[in-house]
């Protein structure tokens, strides 16, 4: 899904923008109540650079084209869950193509679609479905600009259909091809982030002196799907979100998401089938661009996989600070709970929801499962992670990192050997601005008792190269 930043313009930034997205902006990016160009009557250049949209009709049209090809050479570490992953060949992935389009309705009103093929999101059935979808759409109301409102640098904006959700704040997210505003590859180990049908109401407030810079809070409301769901007992998601920029380069932000979905379960024996219960979509993170040859490319299997997703609450603070315009930090520490922990078919709490068993019931020497029961139980993951970026050539040439850490805390689960942790290193270059190739060196160990759900985890070297238009 995609996550975005809708008090942003919709423009395609500069590098020194972009850079600033990537360091310190608001989640990535790219469609959001924004600016206007000359009407087509009034002479431009055929070539519109980055910093501009592509306009058509007057400036009612906004379009942007966005493309990606990677290169992996991936292996998953001895005792894999799947022993196929453990001897992979490396290789190029499948391309990723969006197609964005924002449309002026009314100098107050915006609608916006992305379309997308995106093998690692809505299930694509492998490599052979290639077919385009609706990605993330939606409809913006500026209600101080309907109401008449006079604005003193602030901003209130409802917006209806697809509601992008994260806990993070101040860095980038990576969508499909939607992957400039993002340092490294892929997402972290506790990205929960995904979108979901509801509405959302934003108010953002900038100050021109002072202390303070900026602040903003977000709510939303949305329901547990990307398409349509209305079996009985099925709950609401919400979120609330607020943030605090200063003049100097720091930020500050917290954030909160909680789920509502158990009144679902149907117990028997004090277990619940999963069967036909609709589940948050952020109980893992949106779709990564690891892939593994005995994974559908729609799993998200690099995430930690210990929670149900039932009534799952996420906790997260986000600090960030930029010292320079070359140079950011971003220090994330959360926790993510819920009511229900995974369990094989006899009742016993599994650590995540792949596991060793026999016929289903755990089993260090068995064949792996995937769960699809649970028990009432506490489950928790704790986590941290800490992501840098400095540009060692001005615009051009970066070096990034990200380590995280996230620890399986669940009440019935074993408090011994119970971690996630991965290290990203990177470096990207701006072939020019609109080129981004981007080479990153992966580990990820996971414990026994973690939620990891490779096995003992992953290495290798992956890369990318993408344009925007």
């Amino acid at each position: 899904m995609w996550i975005v930043d809708f008090n942003e313009p919709i423009t395609s930034p500069p590098i020194k923008t972009m850079r600033k997205i990537i360091a310190g902006g608001m989640i990535a990016a790219s469609v959001a109540p924004g600016v206007f160009a000359d009407e087509l009557s009034n002479p431009r250049p055929m070539y519109t650079p980055p910093s501009q949209p592509n306009e058509f009709l007057d400036g009612r049209v906004q379009v942007n084209f966005l493309a990606l090809q990677n290169y992996q050479a991936i292996q998953a570490k001895e005792s894999a869950f799947r022993p196929e992953d453990e001897v992979q060949s490396d290789g190029f992935g499948r391309l990723r193509v969006n197609l964005m389009f924002k449309f002026r309705i009314t100098e107050h009103i915006t609608a916006d679609i992305d379309i997308a093929e995106e093998p690692n999101d809505f299930g694509n059935n492998g490599d052979r479905d290639f077919s385009f979808h609706q990605d993330f759409a939606g409809i913006e109301f500026d209600l101080l600009g309907l109401t008449g409102t006079q604005k003193h640098n602030n901003s209130l904006v409802l917006r209806v259909g697809n509601i992008g959700a994260a806990p993070f704040q101040f860095k980038g997210f990576q969508d499909g091809a939607d992957n400039q505003g993002n340092a490294l590859i892929g997402n972290g180990i506790t990205d929960y982030a995904t979108a979901e049908n509801g509405i959302q109401l934003s108010y953002g407030q900038r100050y021109d002196a002072g202390l303070l810079s900026a602040y903003r809070v977000t709510g939303h409301i949305t329901t547990s799907s990307f398409g349509e769901a209305f079996q009985a007992d099925r709950g609401y998601n919400y979120r609330l979100q607020g943030a605090l920029e200063f003049h100097g380069g720091f930020k500050a932000g917290l954030s909160m998401m909680k789920a509502n979905q158990g009144e679902q379960l149907v117990f028997e024996n004090g277990i619940a089938s999963l069967a036909g219960v609709t589940t948050t979509n952020y109980r893992f993170g949106d779709g990564e661009n690891y892939n593994f040859s005995a994974s559908p490319s729609s799993e998200r299997d690099t995430h930690v996989g210990a929670l149900p997703g039932l009534n799952q609450t996420v906790l997260q603070a986000n600090l960030a600070w930029q010292p320079s315009d070359q140079t950011s930090i971003i220090l994330m520490l959360g926790r993510s709970t819920d009511d229900f922990t995974f369990a094989d078919t006899q009742g016993n709490a599994v650590a995540g929801i792949t596991y060793f068993g026999t016929e289903g019931v755990r089993d260090p020497a068995g064949t792996s499962f995937d769960s699809n029961q649970v028990i009432r139980a506490d489950a928790a993951v704790d986590y941290w992670a800490v992501e840098a970026q400095r540009y060692i050539v001005a615009d051009t040439l970066f070096l990034a990192t990200r380590y995280a850490v996230a620890k399986n805390t669940s009440d019935l689960i074993a408090d011994t050997d119970n971690e996630v942790t991965r290290l990203q290193i990177a470096a990207g270059y701006w072939i020019n601005n609109r080129t981004l190739l981007k080479v990153e060196y992966v580990d990820q160990d996971e414990g026994v008792n973690s939620g990891g759900q490779i096995g003992q985890g992953f290495s290798g070297i992956t890369s990318e190269i993408s344009v925007r238009f």
